[in-house]
């Protein structure tokens, strides 16, 4: 399976998709001080990847703006390619286009409202010859409809999973819960989670060919 994950950063998803480690784990190892990711030893983060075992049937291409944290993914093993090119202003190169196509499937978690439907709309067509799904969470309050449009220039429909919420992250400050609260009112958005819990949410979209989605 071939996975293009917009947004990769670091190469999260690839370590929790391609190893057994859920998220807890990753916490523990970089940030626990006797944790086996808490120095800054490349080569010690290169074997502790390595000797989880990471799965060679899932292949992650990153893209990502950030040059450093998608090198970091590429040399732990974590992303077979990297895109890092700004692809709200940038095409891609041949080469590029050639490292994210015939993907099965392209997801997101944490980039929509920074990554608009420009960067959507330059990786899809890059692999649109595979039909690959797209999921994706977008975080309270951005919303995923310019995406879904240009997704649906591809003749692809956006359907959102409408009993599922997320958690994405706690508020960083009194003052950005407020701001996000105000936004979500203003759109008319339940937010009964951010009210309650001091996190923010995220809603997680499926866009899919006629008749594939759920």
């Amino acid at each position: 399976m071939k996975i293009i994950d917009v947004g990769c950063s670091y190469g999260v998803n690839a370590a929790l998709l391609r190893t057994d480690l859920d998220l807890d784990d990753l916490y523990a190892a970089y940030l626990e001080p006797s944790g086996s990711l808490s120095r800054r030893q490349e080569i010690e983060h290169r074997a502790f990847f390595r000797n989880q075992g990471l799965r060679d049937d899932i292949q992650f291409v990153g893209v990502d703006p950030s040059f450093r944290a998608v090198r970091y993914a590429l040399d732990l093993g974590l992303l077979e390619a990297g895109v890092t090119a700004d692809l709200e202003t940038c095409d891609l190169t041949v080469k590029e286009r050639s490292a994210l196509a015939d993907a099965d499937i392209l997801i997101s978690t944490g980039c929509v409202g920074y990554a608009t439907e420009a960067t959507f709309a330059r990786v899809y067509e890059a692999s649109a010859t595979s039909r690959p799904w797209v999921v994706a969470f977008a975080m309270h309050p951005f919303s995923y409809d310019d995406i879904a449009a240009a997704l649906k220039a591809f003749s692809l429909e956006t359907e959102p999973l409408k009993r599922f919420r997320q958690r994405q992250r706690r508020f960083s400050t009194s003052t950005e819960r407020q701001a996000i609260l105000q936004a979500m009112a203003k759109l008319g958005m339940d937010d009964r989670l951010e009210r309650t819990s001091g996190y923010i949410y995220a809603s997680c979209y499926i866009s899919a060919p006629p008749g594939e989605a759920l």
